[in-house]
């Protein structure tokens, strides 16, 4: 007699071999894509060797944005809102400030004067 519980049984089956075949599927795809990425890069990379690139390395961006940061909280004795450093940093540097909690979490990190007081207020303090 077929009940309600083999049928059950067959169902998990068939989804299992249909997981496995998915799979299998999304694998081979993956696969597929990342060998035409390489096919692309190689072919780019084959392209810039032949011209001279045109595009200038910036390697003071960072420097800057954090040294116009460090001199906000410097000049002020009270705390400081983030948005307000993100301004700051912004009009001195000209760079835009992508995420100002980021931003500011890795000059924590680079200067421990620098403490967060509360939900978006910075303060310097020297020890």
């Amino acid at each position: 007699m077929f009940d309600e519980r083999a049928a059950l049984k067959i169902r998990l089956e068939q989804l299992a071999d249909s997981e496995i075949r998915i799979l299998r599927e999304f694998r081979q795809e993956r696969e597929n894509i990342m060998l035409r990425l390489r096919e692309l890069d190689q072919s780019s990379s084959e392209i810039h060797s032949l011209k001279p690139s045109a595009k200038p390395i910036n390697v003071g961006k960072s420097k800057k944005m954090h040294t116009a940061a460090l001199n906000i909280l410097q000049k002020k004795l009270a705390p400081v809102k983030g948005t307000d450093i993100q301004h700051f940093v912004e009009q001195e540097t000209g760079y835009k400030v992508a995420n100002i909690t980021t931003f500011m979490n890795t000059i924590q990190r680079k200067f421990s004067e620098v403490r967060k007081l509360d939900r978006g207020l910075y303060i310097y303090e020297k020890e």
